[in-house]
């Protein structure tokens, strides 16, 4: 595996902890682990195309939030740097998802994406007002398809250019 790789396995790890952790107020530490992505990526002006995959999980947490299955002190602006970040793995860090058939894909959703959001509330970046099991149910449910189709989508983008 390259340096590239690991560098943005850890770039993506350490904007998922500063987000969560400093929400708003770290904001320009997001934006620039962002920046550095495409100032170092290999594949800068496929990278940028792929961006407005994120619109899918950005509105997928509005729907919650609306919905009250998530609430926030304010407008969480770190959670749509967050998916970017996130769609910005699947072409790098995270494109041996790929390989992987979608019935494989739909368990890691389930399991990878709801603990991210669990992690998230035992940070205290969002509430679960509709209790635990309620809110692991939905975002299984929701991580299961997301996965597969945030992986598709990215690949099919990738693979035009």
């Amino acid at each position: 595996m390259s340096k590239w790789f690991w560098a943005q396995l850890i770039a993506f790890q350490i904007l998922w902890f500063s987000a969560v952790i400093g929400r708003n107020e770290w904001i320009m530490l997001s934006l620039l682990l962002i920046a550095a992505h495409f100032i170092f990526t290999p594949s800068r002006g496929t990278d940028w195309r792929v961006i407005p995959i994120a619109l899918i999980g950005i509105t997928v947490d509005a729907t919650l939030t609306l919905s009250g299955i998530f609430v926030f002190e304010t407008l969480p602006l770190w959670l749509g740097l967050i998916w970017i970040g996130f769609v910005l793995t699947l072409g790098h860090s995270m494109i041996w998802l790929r390989k992987l058939p979608w019935f494989v894909l739909v368990p890691i959703g389930a399991v990878a994406g709801t603990a991210s959001y669990l992690a998230g509330w035992k940070l205290e970046a969002v509430e679960l007002p509709m209790g635990l099991t309620w809110t692991i149910a939905t975002l299984a449910i929701l991580w299961a398809i997301m996965l597969p189709l945030l992986v598709q989508l990215d690949y099919k983008i990738r693979v035009r250019t």
